[in-house]
C-alpha cells in the first residue's frame, strides 16, 4: 500500500478535524448535565447523563478498536462525524420546539458516546502512519493540545450559549461536526494503514479480545492502564461535585462554563509545554506528580472559598496531565504494531475510560447524600492511597524496557496475524 499522501498536511487535516469534534464533545459534556438539572431538577438525573455517554464511550472500546482494524480508517472517521451531526441537529430542533425530554438527552449522550468512541480509536491508530517515528512523541502531545483547546473552547461557549437559548449549544456542535466532516473528505484515501499485509480475518469474539491478550501480555501497560482508570475515576467525581454544586449555588451557567474552561486553559498550557516536561521529569514521573498534585489539591478545592478558586485547581491539575499523556501513549503506539493499534487503543480507552464512565453517577448520589466537603476530602484521601501504590510499583519505576519485550507480543515493526492512559481525559477526566 502506498504511504499516505502529504504526511505532515495529512496529520494536520486529521488533528484539525478532530479538534472541531473534541469542542463539539466538550459542548455535550458540560450542557446536557445542566440541560439535565434544568428538566429534572435532580443531581442524580444529570449524573445518569454524563453516566450514559461515559458508559457508551466505554462500552464501544472493544468493537471500535477492531472496526478501526478491519476496515478503512479514514471511512470510518466519516461515517462517525455524519453520524454526531444527525445526532446534535436532532436534539438542537427538539429544543428549539421546546419538546426536549431526558429521553432526548440520554439518547444523544448514547451517540455521542459510541461515535467518539470509535473515532478515538481510528483516530489514534492513524497517527503513526501519517508523522515519521522521530515525530510521534511530539504528535501525541499536540493531540493532548487538540483535546484540551476543544475543552477549552466547548466548556466556555457551550455554558454561554445555554444562557442565551438552550438550542443554541447543540446547533454549534452539529455546525463543528459539520466542519469536521468536510476537513476528513480532504484526507487522501487509504491513510489508514501502515504498508504490509492486511491481517486475516478471525472470529468476530477473538478479533475483539486480541488488544485485551496484547495488554495483559505486558506488565507496563497493565499497571499504568489501572492507575489511568482509578485516577480518572476520582477527577471525574471531583469535576462532577465541583458542577453540580456550582449550580445548586446558583452561579449562571455561563460563569459555571467559564469555571470549567479553566481546566482547559492549564490542559492547553500543558500540552504546549509538554516536550519539555518530558525532557525534565523522564519515565514515570509525571505520572507521579499528578497524582500527588491531585490529591493534595482536591483537599484545597474542598477547604478554600472563591466560586472560580475549584476551576483554577483543576487547571493545575491539567497542566501536568498532558506529558505523563505523551509519554505512555507513545510508548503505546511504538509498541503496538499496526495491525493491532485499533483493538489495543479500543482496550485501553475502555480501562483509562472506565472510571471516568461511573464517575458522574457516583459525583450525583455522593453529592445529594454526603455533600460537596465529604465527597471531596473522601476523593482526595483514596487518590492519597493510589499515588502511594504508584510510588511502590517497580514497573512503572522502571518503565516498559525493564521487563523486555512481553511473551508473545509482536515487535512494533512487524506486521502481525488506543490508547495507553492519557492521564485525566473525557467525561470530565483530565485526558480523552
Amino acid at each position: 500500500m502506498a504511504s499516505p499522501p502529504a504526511g505532515r498536511a495529512g496529520f494536520t487535516l486529521l488533528w484539525t478535524s478532530q479538534t472541531f469534534g473534541e469542542f463539539a464533545y466538550s459542548i455535550a459534556v458540560i450542557v446536557l448535565p445542566l440541560l439535565a438539572l434544568t428538566i429534572t431538577g435532580s443531581a442524580s438525573q444529570a449524573g445518569l447523563i454524563g453516566f450514559v455517554d461515559a458508559a457508551a464511550l466505554v462500552l464501544a472500546g472493544l468493537p471500535a478498536g477492531a472496526i478501526a482494524d478491519r476496515f478503512d480508517r479514514r471511512t470510518v472517521l466519516l461515517w462517525c462525524e455524519a453520524a454526531q451531526v444527525a445526532a446534535f441537529g436532532s436534539l438542537a430542533l427538539t429544543l428549539w420546539a421546546g419538546v426536549a425530554t431526558l429521553s432526548a438527552l440520554v439518547l444523544l449522550a448514547l451517540v455521542n458516546g459510541v461515535a467518539t468512541a470509535v473515532a478515538m480509536a481510528s483516530g489514534e491508530a492513524l497517527i503513526p502512519s501519517l508523522v515519521p517515528a522521530e515525530r510521534l512523541s511530539d504528535a501525541v502531545a499536540l493531540n493532548s493540545a487538540r483535546t484540551f483547546a476543544g475543552q477549552l473552547a466547548g466548556t466556555s461557549a457551550g455554558g454561554f450559549l445555554l444562557a442565551l437559548k438552550n438550542a443554541f449549544p447543540l446547533l454549534v456542535g452539529c455546525a463543528a461536526h459539520g466542519v469536521g466532516l468536510a476537513l476528513l473528505l480532504f484526507l487522501g484515501r487509504r491513510t489508514g494503514r501502515d504498508t504490509g499485509p492486511k491481517p486475516e480475518r478471525g472470529h468476530a469474539v477473538d478479533e475483539l479480545l486480541d488488544g485485551v491478550r496484547f495488554i495483559a501480555r505486558h506488565p507496563f501497560l497493565r499497571v499504568g492502564l489501572f492507575h489511568a482508570t482509578v485516577t480518572n475515576l476520582f477527577f471525574g467525581t471531583v469535576y462532577f461535585v465541583v458542577i453540580a454544586s456550582a449550580k445548586a449555588s446558583g452561579m449562571n451557567s455561563g460563569l459555571i462554563g467559564a469555571m470549567a474552561g479553566l481546566l482547559g486553559v492549564g490542559g492547553l498550557l500543558g500540552a504546549l509545554a509538554a516536550p519539555v516536561l518530558q525532557r525534565l521529569l523522564t519515565g514515570a514521573r509525571p505520572v507521579f506528580v499528578v497524582q500527588w498534585l491531585f490529591a493534595t489539591l482536591t483537599v484545597a478545592m474542598a477547604v478554600l472559598p472563591g466560586g472560580y478558586t475549584p476551576g483554577v485547581l483543576l487547571g493545575v491539575i491539567a497542566f501536568a496531565a498532558p506529558t505523563a499523556s505523551a509519554y505512555f501513549t507513545t510508548q503505546q503506539l511504538t509498541l503496538t504494531p499496526d495491525t493491532h493499534r485499533g483493538r489495543v487503543a479500543g482496550v485501553a480507552n475502555i480501562l483509562s475510560g472506565g472510571g471516568g464512565a461511573i464517575a458522574p453517577l457516583i459525583g450525583g448520589v455522593s453529592y445529594d447524600l454526603a455533600g460537596r466537603f465529604v465527597t471531596l476530602l473522601a476523593c482526595a484521601g483514596l487518590m492519597a492511597v493510589v499515588a502511594l501504590s504508584a510510588l511502590a510499583s517497580r514497573v512503572l519505576r522502571q518503565g516498559p524496557g525493564s521487563r523486555g519485550t512481553p511473551a508473545g507480543a509482536p515487535p512494533a515493526h512487524e506486521p502481525s496475524r488506543r490508547t495507553a492512559p492519557d492521564g485525566p481525559g473525557k467525561s470530565g477526566s483530565v485526558h480523552h
